[in-house]
């Protein structure tokens, strides 16, 4: 039973079927051709080719771009194409802290395969194999992975806040934990995401935290979004991530690398290379000829 069986829980996606979404001269996502197809009604705003999507050159600012996708993914929302919807904006660019080409709704960035940031807090007890992690059970309300195994704390990365800023309101709406608690939280790294979604792409880049919490601490949800916590021995995390696919994709890969980083994965494993290669893949964007 080997820790790999969670990277192939989804295949490498074939980015050929898709087209690429460009902004600006930038390449900043992949847009699938029949998704294609519907944003070619919408002449004003892309520009849709045999080879690519692009949004249209006259949209010289962000803020008209942002204007025409909200336009776009309007009628798309009640086309019943934009599920789970959030009201909550992100930036589309090709690294983080870059200058965002537009912003457009958090939902339906798998649509046009943009990068999608996060925030990741692994919270434990303990230290050595006497650790034990928090694992949190997604609410069977939640659009994205109902009542699957979760971390304590994460969530999307949204615009007007850093990710150290972004842990902390997490902290508070996941699991009640404490700001003078949650502000010991010390970054350790991010991992890479590119998978296909029933939408889309799922290209993500999570920041990651650790937090040692106190042994007598219980987490405690404030938003609804979490139906509960449970505390379970390091070597229990281990088994379950060899033997089942009961946490989230992403969830799983960042508990992989937590269990490298402290030591409970090392060398001797027979997976150890390829283990660490798959947590930090490049995002394959393109260079747009001029």
């Amino acid at each position: 039973m080997s820790f790999l069986r969670q990277y192939r829980r989804y295949a490498a996606p074939d980015l050929t079927r898709y087209l690429p979404f460009i902004v600006e001269g930038h390449h900043v996502g992949w847009v699938k051709p029949e998704v294609a197809a519907t944003l070619a009604k919408d002449p004003a705003a892309f520009v849709v080719t045999a080879d690519r999507v692009t949004m249209h050159p006259d949209l010289v600012t962000p803020e008209a771009r942002s204007a025409a996708m909200a336009r776009t993914l309007a009628r798309l929302r009640a086309e019943g194409r934009v599920p789970g919807w959030r009201d909550e904006l992100y930036p589309v660019n090709q690294a983080f802290g870059e200058t965002p080409l537009l912003v457009m709704e958090r939902a339906a960035a798998p649509l046009f395969g943009v990068l999608a940031y996060g925030v990741n807090l692994n919270g434990f007890v303990g230290r050595g194999w006497e650790m034990k992690v928090w694992v949190a059970r997604r609410a069977p309300t939640k659009s994205v992975d109902p009542n699957m195994l979760d971390l304590i704390v994460g969530g999307g990365q949204p615009l007007g806040l850093s990710p150290a800023e972004n842990l902390l309101k997490e902290c508070h709406e996941e699991a009640g934990i404490p700001t003078e608690i949650a502000a010991r939280a010390e970054p350790v790294g991010l991992i890479t995401l590119l998978i296909e979604a029933g939408e889309g792409l799922r290209v993500g880049q999570q920041f990651n935290f650790d937090l040692e919490l106190p042994v007598s601490f219980r987490p405690l949800n404030q938003d609804g979004e979490v139906a509960g916590f449970e505390l379970i021995p390091v070597s229990e995390l281990m088994h379950r991530l060899r033997s089942a696919d009961e946490f989230m994709y992403d969830i799983a890969l960042v508990l992989i690398d937590f269990l490298i980083r402290h030591g409970f994965i090392g060398p001797e494993e027979p997976d150890y290379l390829p283990l660490i290669a798959g947590l930090r893949r490049p995002i394959p964007f393109q260079r747009v000829p001029a």
